[in-house]
């Protein structure tokens, strides 16, 4: 991955995305006991890198939609269990520890529609 995509995600959107999934799989890591010394297990890091690097190649951009209302599906099934059962645990817990980005989270849930499927082809 180019150091140009990766570096979307260090503001804007993309950057709250960013931050709200690695909290989020942080909280599921440490709370569910994969790791006693506070660090990611090796399946979390995993996890963390897999979604940082969709989400660093998201054709929305900044205009991304929250993924559950997203018209494109980037994950591979085994991930996207994963992280469905990361938000599972870790979205309502979400608010206790990071309001702030719960509230961005449920507000881009209920108001934001999802833009049109970008397309990879110019029309002829």
């Amino acid at each position: 991955m180019t150091e140009d995509r990766m570096e979307r995600l260090k503001s804007g959107a993309l950057g709250r995305e960013a931050k709200t999934i690695e909290v989020m799989i942080r909280k599921h890591c440490r709370d569910k006991g994969h790791s006693a010394d506070g660090q990611l297990c090796r399946e979390c890091q995993d996890l963390l890198a897999y979604a940082l690097k969709r989400l660093a190649c998201c054709p929305y951009g900044h205009k991304k939609p929250v993924c559950n209302k997203c018209q494109i599906h980037c994950y591979r099934a085994k991930e996207k269990q994963q992280i469905a059962d990361v938000m599972r645990y870790s979205g309502p817990r979400l608010i206790f520890t990071n309001p702030i980005l719960a509230m961005d989270h449920m507000i881009k849930t209920v108001m934001v529609k999802p833009p049109e499927k970008p397309r990879n082809r110019k029309a002829a």
